[in-house]
């Protein structure tokens, strides 16, 4: 790869973008950084701005920015600091940098993604609730503005790679995507103790480190419901052809079962720097040579298994919202974010989570909110249902 990326990375201090970073450290020749925004965490942020010497750093709380730009005067004076919800959206904007990495969590991350897709960057999407809650307008965003929009999630780099590179004649027949799921911390954990689970034992991962909230997501496979509903969106699937299948080792990322009767997949170790290399550099690639290689051994020893609904009932949630369409699947996103943060706050048990997502999505469904039509509309049903799980 001989093209030098100048990048604009949002999230930079969570586990996305720590990632991230990690693969643009590696590569200074091809990745420069122009831009960083965080929410408030200014140490990390002075620290990273001392590494990397970006024009612009924006951190979205004001005081943590007040802080930041106290501290750069004298250490990097050339980074210009700004605060505030339009200081990320001006480093998603940056007329400098020509790759955005979209890594900020949750619908905080919606406006910047839009303008970034406004303004024609190359997009690596690591937001599903952003998608999820606006897809439809995103999609419209990216087209006029000329944008490119690349998955950096695990799963859906590995169904993009899968069907980029099947010949065109094989993708004329029915397939089916397959989504492979850890199964999450409490995977093996008795049927009768799942429902009293504390956020300790939930935060447990077993193969992935990730932030609390995506990480409770994998315990509930509400994370993979998720990913279904991005799967739709992303490769214009309905959810009848997009399957999950338990593979507790995360070494198969997804699997593509294509109408000519052949099975592809996609195999590597459980590590967020190697879809995001794979997307920082494509078409082209990059090595990452300190990375796990799996085994022989470790890939003989390979299992996949069916979600049991029991265990997994928010699962079944995500395909009924994707099923009503319009902003319900928003609707149930927002009162998911809802129920985990008051989980992971004591104020409800792991049993809760998907009680509140159901009674979210029913009243959903009896709300209209199937028929949105306009980001207000889904902005109402997100505000909605994030009010009313709250205090479910």
């Amino acid at each position: 790869m001989a093209v030098r990326r100048k990048i604009s990375l949002l999230g930079a201090t969570g586990s996305v973008g720590r990632a991230a970073l990690d693969v643009i450290r590696a590569h200074p020749d091809n990745f420069r950084i122009v831009a960083l925004a965080a929410n408030r965490d200014s140490n990390a942020m002075e620290k990273l701005c001392a590494e990397f010497r970006p024009r612009l750093a924006a951190l979205r709380d004001p005081e943590s920015g007040a802080a930041l730009e106290k501290a750069l005067r004298k250490s990097s004076p050339e980074t210009e600091v700004m605060a505030g919800a339009d200081a990320v959206v001006a480093a998603a904007e940056l007329e400098s940098s020509c790759t955005v990495i979209a890594a900020i969590a949750g619908t905080e991350g919606l406006s910047p993604l839009l303008a970034a897709a406004r303004a024609g960057k190359r997009i690596l999407l690591a937001n599903k609730e952003a998608l999820i809650l606006a897809g439809d307008i995103l999609d419209s965003e990216v087209r006029t503005g000329g944008s490119l929009l690349l998955p950096v999630d695990s799963e859906h780099c590995a169904l993009f790679e899968l069907l980029r590179e099947r010949p065109d004649g094989a993708m004329k027949t029915k397939s089916r995507l397959w989504l492979t799921a850890s199964g999450g911390a409490l995977r093996d954990m008795p049927l009768e103790r799942l429902a009293a689970a504390t956020p300790a034992e939930t935060l447990r991962h077993p193969t992935w480190k990730m932030g609390a909230k995506i990480t409770v997501d994998c315990a509930t496979m509400m994370n993979k419901g998720l990913e279904v509903m991005e799967a739709s969106f992303l490769f214009r699937r309905p959810p009848e052809d997009i399957g999950v299948v338990v593979h507790p080792q995360s070494l198969a990322h997804a699997l593509v079962e294509f109408g000519d009767g052949t099975l592809a997949a996609s195999l590597s170790a459980p590590d967020m720097r190697i879809p995001l290399a794979r997307m920082l550099a494509w078409p082209g690639r990059v090595a990452l040579p300190d990375l796990p290689r799996p085994g022989w051994a470790e890939l003989s020893a390979m299992t996949f298994a069916e979600p049991d609904p029991r265990r997994y009932p928010c699962l079944r949630l995500a395909y009924d919202a994707l099923s009503a369409g319009g902003a319900t699947p928003a609707a149930l996103s927002a009162a998911n974010e809802a129920a985990v943060a008051r989980f992971l706050r004591g104020d409800a048990a792991f049993g809760d989570i998907a009680r509140i997502n159901e009674k979210a999505l029913t009243r959903a469904a009896n709300s209209g909110f199937a028929q949105a039509r306009n980001l207000e509309d889904y902005l109402a049903a997100d505000e909605d249902s994030r009010r009313f799980a709250a205090a479910a």
